[in-house]
């Protein structure tokens, strides 16, 4: 047994060592005997690859209009295909595409968005392997209209009542926008496709002392669809206070040819021949005009301070009445007036013949001479008026005489004046006057033939003095 274990044991020596040998022989013959020909490895065949996309990857501020594009080529020269999206849902595509640049057009895209494009290139004829890539880029912000300062400014005050509100409104893109103003007392204006400048509405009928507010609103919608939208106020000016004042004449005074005289006529004032008419006016405005009024008739209109108007008319009764009205009107440039009224007795005549004249009819029942022409030296006292006719017609009236003539060159007397009167004087001193004037009974003069002589001496005594 001992005998059998020891055989064994060398038989598993030998065969262990035959297989070690036959392995190392196989071993130097694969490096010192080939067995068949010996060639290179097959190189591998790769997809296409991909270069700088246009504009580049996360790229910002591109128009909403524009063209995307990415370099293809495949190493190997092999024509692929390939196909270019975008997350808006455009998309293009090729077959058997060779190496070269790779587009898709945008158009309409939004602002201010952020895009995702994806590309896909695969050798189908080659490799047949893919290549597949994503790129993002976003567009331009596009503002809404932007607002200027508004004229009026906002939150001005004392504006008139009627005005233009304006206010300069622009894209910066320069698109066309829409836009409307609205003011709190309803009036309105509005435009479409506007483009940048100043818009307006014209305001009226405003109410004083009033705060208004005016919305403005401006949309852009063919660009980034935004509006701007704002309010402002402004308020109107104070009612202005305008007020005038007759200051001449005074109520309860008397007035001798334009001089105040100390006499207190309670419940009437007196005038005696011409009277200049003072008025003060008082505005917080602009005064444009003053207007005086005698009996309603417009006198006089002076447009500078101090106003006032000289009243001396021509003798003549207000129907059987002396009293009169004087009345001052006063405008404003907002188109406000005040009026101030005075009634008065205007007087030209002495006792006797304004207590006659007050009887109905006193011209036909008392004896009275009208003399109308040409005189020299005329003066006039309380009883009687004297003067010299160079050429003059009278008429005489009376209850029981009448007459009428022509005097030449006569020194003439009559009674008093009882009106009217119309004169206008002129020459030296104003000793000439022409026009008429009506006397108290008949008038005397000289019947003689002085002529030039009593002329003459009247002139050298006159113009001499």
């Amino acid at each position: 047994m001992y005998m059998n274990d020891r055989k064994m044991n060398n038989y598993s020596v030998i065969r262990v060592g035959s297989v070690l040998v036959l392995a190392i022989a196989l071993v130097l013959a694969t490096f010192t005997f080939p067995l068949g020909t010996r060639t290179s490895a097959t190189p591998l065949n790769s997809p296409p690859v991909f270069g700088n996309p246009s504009p580049v990857n996360g790229s910002t501020g591109n128009p909403v209009s524009f063209t995307w594009s990415i370099p293809i080529n495949d190493t190997e020269g092999d024509t692929f295909n390939w196909t270019i999206q975008c997350s808006n849902g455009q998309t293009t595509s090729g077959t058997n595409a060779s190496n070269g640049t790779k587009s898709l057009a945008f158009s309409d895209l939004a602002y201010s968005t952020s895009y995702k494009v994806w590309v896909n290139a695969t050798d189908f004829y080659g490799s047949g392997l893919y290549t597949k890539e994503w790129y993002t880029f976003s567009t331009e912000v596009n503002l809404p209209p932007t607002f200027g300062t508004p004229t009026p400014g906002n939150g001005s005050t004392n504006n008139t009542l009627s005005l233009s509100w304006s206010i300069p409104i622009n894209d910066t893109e320069g698109d066309l926008f829409s836009w409307t103003i609205q003011c709190s007392n309803g009036q309105t204006t509005s435009g479409t496709n506007a483009s940048n400048g100043t818009k307006s509405l014209a305001l009226s009928s405003l109410a004083y002392s009033t705060t208004y507010k005016v919305w403005v609103n401006a949309t852009d919608p063919t660009g980034s669809g935004l509006y701007t939208k704002e309010w402002y106020n402004f308020t109107t000016e104070q009612e202005g206070i305008l007020t005038v004042v007759i200051t001449r004449p005074l109520e309860n005074k008397f007035y001798l040819n334009d001089q105040e005289k100390s006499i207190s006529l309670p419940g009437n004032t007196f005038i005696y021949g011409k009277i200049t008419i003072t008025a003060n006016v008082s505005s917080e405005t602009d005064v444009v005009r003053v207007e005086f009024y005698v009996d309603g008739k417009l006198k006089f209109n002076d447009t500078e301070a101090p106003y006032s108007y000289l009243w001396q008319p021509f003798i003549q009764f207000n129907g059987l009445s002396l009293k009169r009205t004087i009345k001052v009107i006063a405008y404003d440039s907002q188109g406000h007036n005040a009026t101030a009224e005075l009634n008065v007795t205007k007087w030209r005549f002495h006792a006797l013949p304004f207590i006659v004249a007050g009887i109905a009819m006193a011209s036909r029942l008392l004896l009275h001479t009208t003399v109308k022409g040409l005189f020299f030296n005329l003066k006039e006292s309380r009883i009687a008026v004297s003067f010299y006719a160079i050429r003059a017609h009278y008429k005489t009236i009376g209850p029981f005489k009448s007459a009428r003539g022509v005097i030449n060159f006569k020194s003439c007397m009559g009674s008093i004046l009882i009106g009217p009167m119309k004169l206008v004087r002129f020459g030296p001193f104003h000793k000439f006057a022409y026009g008429s004037f009506t006397i108290l009974g008949e008038i005397h003069y000289n019947t003689g033939r002085l002529g030039q002589g009593i002329l003459g001496n009247l002139l050298r005594n006159a113009l001499s003095k």
